[in-house]
């Protein structure tokens, strides 16, 4: 079975007392699926659904490749009281992968850290965003 690469930004993490690396990540990942919007350079858009998500990145899957080092638009909509809020995060790809036919999975590597946490508050319906814990 292969593996994917890992995003942009992860570092291991320091070796335990016994020497060993409990996780590869410095930040934690929340496996979530929900749909989004990817705004291609040429103004292009795509629908995808995430995989999981963390503070930096995000994978996802969608119906056609993303070239590594292109940039992108990632939406997240979401409905409040009667208006639909939207918010967009300009995010690079990082790697992209053929799972099946029509079926890609996409790194994305967040290019802002501006309005990252409401995206993650709002990807997952709560208050306080998990995907920002760091492990020890």
């Amino acid at each position: 079975m292969s593996r994917l690469p890992p995003l942009a930004h992860d570092q291991p993490d320091a070796a335990d007392a016994a020497g060993t690396a409990s996780s590869r990540r410095i930040h934690a990942r929340l496996a979530i699926r929900r749909p989004i919007g990817l705004i291609m350079s040429d103004g292009s858009v795509r629908s995808a659904t995430t995989v999981d998500v963390s503070q930096v990145g995000l994978s996802m899957t969608t119906d056609k490749p993303v070239a590594p080092g292109s940039k992108c638009q990632v939406r997240l909509e979401w409905q409040s009281g009667d208006a639909l809020q939207s918010l967009e995060l300009t995010a690079k790809s990082v790697y992209s992968s053929y799972t099946s036919p029509k079926n890609f999975r996409i790194g994305l590597v967040f290019l802002e850290a501006q309005g990252v946490d409401l995206f993650l508050q709002e990807l997952t319906g709560s208050a306080a965003s998990p995907a920002s814990k760091s492990k020890p």
